[in-house]
């Protein structure tokens, strides 16, 4: 599966807490228009390479706390009815690796629904390099097995792009989930 997928702004009305959908209301445009995801089965496991146009890179936010960094994510459900835009929902769980490229190592994060993510370390078996040239970042998850990805065989994405303050709920999402061939 290679394509072209044209994001959407994660809506903020959405978001737990009272402060963001009232902040951000008016975000009704993806910072990231377009993305391109490839998604390769190899062997037992998956290689995903997402792209996007990023015209000024985030890659490093130490002490800074009014700045945040660029990102990404892939997710696949658990359950084939399992809803991507809320991060999925009680009993139907979705899970995925987010990418930051100031960490050294993937984070894995599992959810039911808004505001349950958890992130952990991903196991040292997932691999994920990104390289930012020429105004894009390309990344490259490299995963010896995901069975979410393989029972359900659909895929969702998010984007995060720090120069635009983007971070937790406000990022450009897929519309939907992308099946995977």
């Amino acid at each position: 599966m290679k394509q072209s997928v044209s994001l959407i702004p994660a809506p903020t009305v959405t978001q737990p807490g009272g402060y963001v959908p009232v902040a951000y209301a008016d975000r009704s445009t993806p910072r990231t228009a377009l993305a391109e995801i490839a998604v390769e089965a190899v062997g037992k496991g998956w290689k995903i390479t997402l792209a996007w146009a990023c015209g000024k890179p985030v890659q490093d936010i130490a002490r800074e706390t009014d700045k945040f960094v660029d990102a990404c994510a892939v997710l696949a459900p658990q359950a084939a009815d399992a809803p991507w835009m809320t991060m999925g929902a009680p009993g139907k769980a979705v899970e995925g690796l987010l990418w930051r490229p100031d960490k050294s190592a993937p984070f894995l994060i599992q959810a039911e629904g808004l505001g349950s993510v958890k992130r952990t370390v991903a196991p040292a078996s997932a691999k994920v390099t990104g390289e930012w040239r020429n105004g894009r970042w390309q990344v490259m998850f490299e995963l010896p097995e995901w069975p979410a990805l393989e029972k359900q065989r659909q895929i969702a994405l998010a984007v995060w792009q720090g120069q635009e303050q983007e971070r937790a709920g406000l990022k450009s999402i897929s519309p939907g989930w992308l099946a995977v061939e």
